[in-house]
């Protein structure tokens, strides 16, 4: 059975990448298959299906604590999840039901054992999950923390610091964690179980007390901040303190620490780092490659301390404007090629924890992340572009015909590529052209708006040598056409360099073109690449759905990090942020 889903995944998978007519036969049979979008309900009325209300916060803090474990509990529980998977059948239905004695407070580990690796363990947790979670506690626990926020009742931070460990979902970890910021001080004065958890057994509780005092400005406990923070033993928490040292308190001393972390760091953590340190040292950077390897990475935090020796006591972190241009998220859409429908959309955080999965979407081929917190998707089998909020809910919803890719532009608007038509919404949605190929052609794969306001268009038509063209402001093809590499048949993607050059996914490479020339310059070989990231780094990032991964190359090809998805999906398109 095996050998026969493996075979027939790969034959759905070619006819995907060669025949046009097939791939959307096989979209109208997966459409019939895709869910609708789950019912997603405002803070009031989460509260209210748990018989809560924003102007009661004492019972907000309630239902908090309630499902709040002791840490032996917590040992308890992982126990108990880690038996899910056990090799005899009873001890696994028995876990199964031991884990309904603790209620509503198991959901978080719960939710967490849902994406385990073994299949055995996420199925048992996810059944368990849908058990318990007869209120959407996680919507619940969200509003809970914002409303708590709000009204700032006595014991806010303790309840909420008390709960951190159990949130399971790292949205509703992140709204604990700005919370607490917001909780920091209160007329005048430190919240006391802040400081106490500055000494918390559990990293997790520790880091989110370094950076709510940190970046919560309470000057007063900033000495102990120091102090605990420069004690660390963990990593990630380390990092975490480390960071809003030297961009919230503006502590100098925080640079050389955040370096030595280096071999130590997840990927995402270096990104973010790397890029603070770029800003930092500008003309002067040194020649220092965050490679794959313990050496590489070693020789990078040397030839970084080194810089900071010498440059460091001019440089002044107070006047420093720190502008982010990476914050170490990776944006992913998965494909399913067995034709089953499961396709999703990921985003994996700095900590390389998952912080957002949606997969009530219909055939997304592309996803882009707004500034506001929300996602375009180009959902292809219900032919329409929509925004979501984090939670997944649908803001807008844009109609064309077989949507490939989605462009946020810098004035709020967005750029949509169809197979047959290009759109240009304004802000307000209201459409600022609406480009068709002529006879009816589908032979666009992909468009890209370049730094004078023109659009660059890619087909794969076999009626001309000429594969590239360009929109004007409104919609209309300008100039001569011209001829840019041998590009995929559905699935390409284009990156805008400058005015001048550009990288596009060709059948086996990434390449660079100079518009100017049509001159091939930097190319990188690989099979079928789907999308195309120039990063700030000078890296760049590539995804290959026929080898079902993600990559980062350097300027020399050397790849120093990939990704691979699972669950018998295959990477579509990456971006970072």
């Amino acid at each position: 059975m095996r050998r026969f889903c493996l075979l027939t995944s790969f034959v759905l998978l070619t006819l995907a990448f060669v025949d046009l007519a097939d791939r959307e036969s096989l979209a109208l049979q997966t459409k019939l298959k895709s869910s609708s979008p789950k019912t997603v309900i405002s803070d009031e009325e989460a509260l209210k299906q748990a018989g809560l209300s924003a102007s009661e916060p004492g019972k907000l803090l309630e239902y908090l604590e309630q499902r709040t474990l002791t840490d032996l509990d917590q040992g308890k529980l992982k126990d108990i999840i880690r038996n899910f998977g056990a090799d005899r059948f009873e001890d696994r239905q028995k876990s199964s039901e031991e884990i309904e004695r603790f209620g509503p407070a198991a959901l978080g580990p719960l939710r967490e054992a849902e994406r385990d690796p073994d299949p055995e363990v996420a199925y048992r947790a996810s059944e368990a999950v849908k058990k318990l979670n007869k209120v959407r506690h996680e919507l619940v626990a969200a509003a809970a923390v914002r409303a708590v926020l709000q009204k700032k009742p006595p014991g806010a931070a303790k309840a909420l610091l008390g709960f951190l460990p159990l949130a399971g979902d790292e949205a509703v970890a992140d709204e604990i964690r700005q919370a607490l910021t917001g909780l920091a001080v209160r007329d005048g004065k430190v919240d006391p179980a802040i400081v106490a958890a500055l000494k918390d057994p559990a990293a997790v509780r520790r880091s989110a007390a370094y950076v709510a005092l940190l970046e919560g400005q309470a000057t007063e406990a900033w000495p102990k901040v120091k102090d605990a923070v420069l004690a660390e033993q963990d990593t990630e928490a380390r990092f975490r303190g480390l960071w809003s040292m030297a961009l919230g308190a503006k502590n100098k001393e925080a640079i050389p620490e955040l370096v030595k972390l280096t071999p130590n760091l997840t990927r995402g953590r270096l990104w973010q780092m790397e890029d603070l340190l770029i800003q930092l040292a500008s003309k002067g950077k040194p020649n220092a490659k965050f490679g794959r390897g313990t050496d590489s990475l070693n020789k990078a935090r040397d030839l970084w301390l080194a810089w900071w020796d010498a440059a460091g006591g001019k440089i002044d972190l107070a006047s420093f404007d720190y502008s982010p241009r990476i914050l170490g998220y990776t944006d992913l859409v998965e494909m399913d090629p067995r034709g089953f429908g499961n396709w999703r959309v990921t985003s994996i955080g700095p900590d390389e924890k998952e912080r957002m999965r949606l997969t009530n979407v219909a055939n997304p081929s592309d996803a882009r992340s707004l500034p506001n917190g929300h996602i375009l998707i180009a959902e292809q089998n219900s032919n329409q572009v929509t925004e979501r909020d984090a939670t997944g809910k649908t803001v807008t919803t844009r109609q064309i015909s077989i949507p490939l890719l989605v462009e946020p532009l810098a004035d709020g608007g967005m750029l949509i590529t169809g197979r047959n038509e290009i759109k240009e919404l304004a802000k307000d949605g209201k459409e600022v052209f609406a480009y068709r190929r002529s006879g009816n052609q589908h032979d666009i794969v992909a468009a890209r708006r370049l730094p004078g306001g023109e659009t660059l268009v890619i087909t794969n038509s076999g009626n001309s040598p000429e594969n590239c063209f360009r929109l004007d402001a409104k919609g209309k093809a300008i100039g001569k056409p011209m001829k840019l590499g041998q590009v995929q048949a559905i699935y390409a993607s284009i990156d805008v360099l400058d005015k001048d050059r550009v990288l596009i996914t060709e059948y086996n490479r990434v390449a660079e073109y100079d518009l100017k020339t049509g001159k091939m310059g930097w190319s990188h070989t690989v099979n079928n690449p789907s999308s195309v990231q120039r990063l700030p780094n000078g890296n760049t990032l590539i995804a290959s759905t026929q080898l079902n991964k993600v990559i980062e190359v350097d300027e020399s090809n050397e790849v120093i990090w990939e990704y691979q998805a699972k669950d018998g999906l295959r990477v579509l398109r990456a971006y970072r942020r």
